[in-house]
């Protein structure tokens, strides 16, 4: 009983770090086309908009998935990638088959935006 136990919560921590991990794994830094081509309200390197993108972020992407302020977590780091923001964009909303959930439907798209706006600021910084 005790072996079984420990067999599935192995197999479940496994499982989970395999689905957080899928979405950055082998995606290079390229530019995809935003859902319905959508482009920012804003600029995105305005900063007030990047601090705002980075208090949503450390609200709803590192309980889970994402390291703090970008670095590896479950989810593969998002520092140093040079990240461009139709790709982001495409990744929170539409997610990736087997991996990262699409946030499209849950998010307001001027949400969707900040968080775009933080991740690609740290995407370009380099890892710590």
């Amino acid at each position: 009983m005790r072996c079984s136990r420990l067999l599935i919560n192995v197999i479940a921590v496994t499982s989970t770090l395999a689905v957080c991990a899928v979405p950055f794994l082998d995606h290079p830094a390229v530019t995809a086309q935003g859902a319905n081509g959508a482009n920012a309200p804003f600029d995105l390197s305005d900063q007030k908009v990047i601090d705002e993108g980075a208090r949503l972020f450390g609200q709803t992407c590192t309980h889970y998935c994402h390291g703090k302020d970008g670095g590896a977590s479950r989810a593969p780091k998002l520092r140093g990638r040079n990240l461009e923001p139709d790709y982001v964009y495409a990744r929170i909303t539409k997610g990736t088959p087997n991996g990262m959930p699409a946030f499209g439907t849950a998010m307001p798209e001027e949400t969707i935006w900040k968080l775009v706006a933080f991740v690609v600021s740290i995407s370009k910084a380099e890892d710590r």
